[in-house]
């Protein structure tokens, strides 16, 4: 199985115990990076959000909007894709050494499902209702919202980085 030279070069002898390692490095790569998708944009969340509510007004609205609209257009879209990687990397590469009773693959799975519930009941509600405080001039009520979305984000960043140490770590294997 001899290939092209380069950075991406396959093994001349197969992966032990993995007979679709073309698949399993495709899905794997996938899913680093819908899990890289969702850490990254919780970190621009951080570093951005604080001088946009200093900015006030309509300025800190349209990121509070943005925010919202972010759930459908890039949240979910990566927790869609972490979880069907995951579940392939468990279910459909051949000889996969993992479960889906495996506690990684468990904690993973719970992660995208707390999440996606995170940004629907929580994230989007507030981040409307803080665009609206903000247009109608009630700052008050702004900072007070935005402190409980940032407790929130704080919340799920953390599961998001215990996710990933846990899916390092293999935990449970």
């Amino acid at each position: 199985m001899a290939t092209s030279a380069g950075i991406f070069a396959r093994p001349a002898v197969p992966v032990p115990g993995i007979a679709s390692a073309p698949m399993r490095d495709t899905l794997l790569t996938i899913h680093i990076i819908a899990a890289g998708t969702w850490l990254g944009a919780n970190v621009v969340r951080f570093l951005l959000t604080p001088q946009l509510q200093r900015a006030g007004g309509t300025v800190a609205a349209r990121w509070h909007r943005n925010m919202v609209g972010l759930l459908r257009t890039l949240y979910m879209p990566a927790a869609v894709l972490a979880l069907l990687t995951g579940v392939g990397l468990v279910t459909s590469v051949d000889n996969s050494p993992y479960e889906m009773s495996d506690l990684f693959v468990s904690i993973g799975f719970l992660t995208v499902v707390v999440g996606s519930a995170l940004g629907m009941a929580f994230f989007a509600p507030n981040g409307r209702r803080a665009a609206d405080a903000r247009e109608s001039g009630d700052d008050t009520l702004a900072a007070s919202i935005e402190n409980k979305l940032l407790i929130g984000g704080v919340v799920d960043t953390a599961l998001v980085i215990v996710t990933i140490a846990v899916m390092v770590g293999k935990w449970g294997v």
